[in-house]
């Protein structure tokens, strides 16, 4: 029996439903847990000192339940590189504060926006959209910090070299043996509840079947 439609309006997911809340809160903590524990960091011999698997949460939760919640699963991974390097943050913007919150946060919000938006023109081949949009929501994330304080003047372009080379191809692989199956298994899990899976004007599914609320 269906009950009480919980799910954002077809104008667009700017409602947040409990599952929604549900999903925002069981990944935002997995970041928190990844933040403040070795799991999230990879040690490698260049600058950033370590490759990071803390985006990934916000990746998944993104594709799940779409684009504001991916943003808020990243505020909260925002927030808590903050609280542990916001000092090598803003010594990386030459001591401005403004640019080192503007680096710190906007590369993290956006990882999961980036990821269900890459994720959904490819919804018909899902492995293939699950592994694009992994590799998208990291690069925003790789490239993201390092690039925009080069972009804003405050580093120099060289320090992107060891960043491409070292932590990049260990982020990536690291997304794609991650994301692919753990989408793979909550499409399988939860039919109709992947929100970058769904047509936004009809409501279904990317095999056009009308999706129930629940």
């Amino acid at each position: 029996m269906e009950g009480t439609q919980t799910s954002p309006t077809h104008a667009g997911r700017l409602r947040l439903s409990t599952f929604d809340l549900a999903v925002a809160g069981i990944f935002g903590a997995l970041a928190i847990v990844l933040s403040f524990t070795p799991l999230g960091l990879i040690p490698v011999p260049n600058p950033t000192e370590a490759a990071t698997s803390l985006h990934l949460p916000a990746i998944v939760a993104g594709i799940l339940a779409g684009p504001i919640v991916g943003a808020l699963v990243g505020l909260v991974l925002a927030i808590s590189s903050w609280v542990l390097y916001g000092a090598t943050f803003i010594t990386f913007a030459n001591g401005s504060v403004i640019v080192a919150l503007l680096a710190a946060f906007l590369p993290r919000i956006l990882i999961g926006v980036v990821a269900y938006y890459v994720y959904r023109p490819l919804r018909r081949w899902p492995t293939l959209a699950a592994g694009v949009a992994g590799v998208a929501g990291t690069l925003v994330n790789s490239v993201g910090v390092l690039g925009l304080l080069i972009w804003l003047g405050v580093l120099p372009v060289e320090l992107l070299v060891p960043v491409f080379t070292m932590n990049v191809p260990i982020e990536v692989a690291l997304a794609l043996v991650v994301i692919i199956p753990v989408v793979a298994a909550l499409r399988a899990v939860g039919r109709g509840r992947i929100a970058a899976d769904k047509d936004k004007a009809l409501d279904t599914d990317e095999h056009g079947k009308t999706l129930k609320k629940i």
